[in-house]
């Protein structure tokens, strides 16, 4: 088990570089991730084939928007026109979780820029479902939702489309979708699923999620951008997004949770090994040098000891968190200040009072060695094995440390950690059945927790082996 904790950290960092962790609290960077999703595999338990992100990119990217553009002239004042193709093939068992374009557009001070979106689908049905105005100009992205509701997004648009559409060929009636769907101030108090209408075949039980159901083949966008000025332009790409991902799921950022739990390794061995062997050999030599000198020594470590043991660690820290916002460095060398002396130092010290009166001691004393090379070359590597196993077993202290504080909110927020991945699912309630998720988001809260028992145990299982070795009771059985 520890042997493939190291070998995950000293790969790690080879196959997910740590720009990869830089990004993990750039929303920008995970864009194309479906928010909330399982792990791909874990659609054998539902024996439906779950849908995939599809991704449709910008013009000139492989597989991107097929683009025409054209400028013209009419009573000199000069208009632009492009049109934005793509399409994707549909072949899940259940619709996607949302649907989302993203245009980048030029266009100059004239106002009336415009965007018509068209939506076409496998049974040979368009749907012209919004028209929209661009916002901001590139190199920064207008986003429009498909599947909302946001009040900044074209999706009540979408709704009214869609209405008009299905009253169009007698799916529904104007009576029927008020009632099922009702709206006040032009604002819907209970939205439709968007995407079961725009990818649902075309009956009556379109109109209820429960029943509808998907219309498998290919769909497309058709984008029309109407400009003013001879260098208007504008592209675009699409994301439907699927309700699977990955090996590990993703969160309710969309970020992927594989690139933290596998980051997560390291960072947790590195943390809970350079704290446990810093406190351990600290309290190690500052016990044998209590133990070894006795005197005021003796007493100045033991009562520093006993100070240091009743310590509330953990609240200082949290206060620390709260006023500092620490990085992980400096937490853990706060922990290793608050450890400097504590239950190692009493151990090794009643260690050293047995070893000190040996006869190999006495020996050493006899040709005149001094009290310093004995404390060093004689009495310190014979307490060394018991400080072995002591590491070890401190090392699941350490890692619980820091996932306590991230479960927090007060580790280090740069680091995609164990704990963090925790406190993030506790906050979003992932442990609770929802409509949505009547398991739960188990996935967010299960690989995390695994990882830092896993850890855990394997430290303990070395601590325990050491045990055996060292303790001739545990040797003889």
């Amino acid at each position: 088990m520890l042997g493939f904790l190291i070998l995950l950290a000293v790969l790690v960092p080879i196959f997910a570089p740590y720009n990869v962790v830089q990004s993990w609290n750039d929303p920008g960077a995970w864009t194309n991730n479906p928010k909330l999703a399982a792990p791909e595999w874990s659609e054998v338990f539902t024996g439906k084939h779950l849908p995939r992100t599809a991704l449709m990119p910008y013009n000139g990217e492989p597989g991107g928007f097929d683009k025409v553009r054209i400028s013209f002239n009419v009573s000199n004042q000069v208009y632009t026109t492009v049109v934005l193709r793509s399409s994707f093939s549909f072949q899940a068992d259940a619709f996607p979780s949302e649907i989302k374009m993203f245009m980048t557009t030029v266009f100059g001070n004239v106002t009336g820029t415009q965007i018509k979106v068209f939506w076409g689908r496998p049974d040979g049905q368009e749907i012209h479902i919004f028209d929209a105005n661009p916002s901001v100009r590139a190199p920064y992205e207008n986003t429009f939702s498909l599947t909302g509701p946001t009040i900044k997004d074209p999706s009540y648009a979408v709704y009214n489309s869609i209405r008009d559409w299905l009253i169009l060929k007698n799916v529904t009636s104007e009576t029927e979708w008020d009632a099922l769907f009702p709206r006040i101030g032009g604002i819907y108090q209970n939205p439709p699923k968007a995407q079961t209408m725009l990818m649902g075949k075309l009956d009556h039980s379109i109109l209820d999620p429960q029943t509808s159901e998907v219309l498998k083949g290919n769909y497309s966008f058709r984008i029309e951008f109407n400009g003013f000025t001879a260098t208007d332009d504008a592209n675009a790409r699409a994301v439907v997004y699927g309700t699977v991902f990955g090996l590990a799921g993703t969160d309710f950022e969309g970020r992927d949770l594989l690139v933290a739990l596998l980051w997560g390794a390291p960072v947790a061995l590195a943390f809970g090994i350079a704290g446990a062997l810093a406190s351990v050999l600290i309290q190690t030599i500052l016990g044998a040098i209590s133990g070894w000198y006795g005197g005021l020594i003796d007493e100045f470590v033991q009562r520093t000891a006993d100070f240091y043991l009743i310590i509330p660690t953990l609240p200082i820290l949290i206060l620390l968190g709260i006023l500092y916002h620490l990085g992980i460095v400096l937490i853990l060398i706060v922990l290793v200040v608050f450890g400097i002396v504590g239950a190692t130092t009493k151990v090794v010290r009643s260690i050293v009072l047995q070893v000190k009166e040996e006869q190999f001691i006495e020996a050493a004393r006899s040709y005149g060695a001094s009290r310093g090379r004995i404390l060093f070359r004689y009495i310190l590597p014979r307490v060394m094995p018991y400080t072995f196993a002591l590491i070890a077993l401190t090392v699941p202290a350490f890692i619980f440390l820091e996932a306590s504080l991230s479960f927090l909110g007060l580790g280090d927020p740069m680091l995609p950690t164990w704990g963090h991945i925790l406190g993030d699912a506790y906050g979003q309630s992932a442990l609770f059945a929802s409509r949505a998720f009547p398991n739960g988001m188990w996935w967010w809260v299960f690989f995390p927790a695994a990882g830092i028992i896993f850890t855990t145990v394997a430290f303990a299982l070395l601590g325990y082996a050491f045990d055996k070795v060292l303790n001739p009771r545990l040797r003889e059985q």
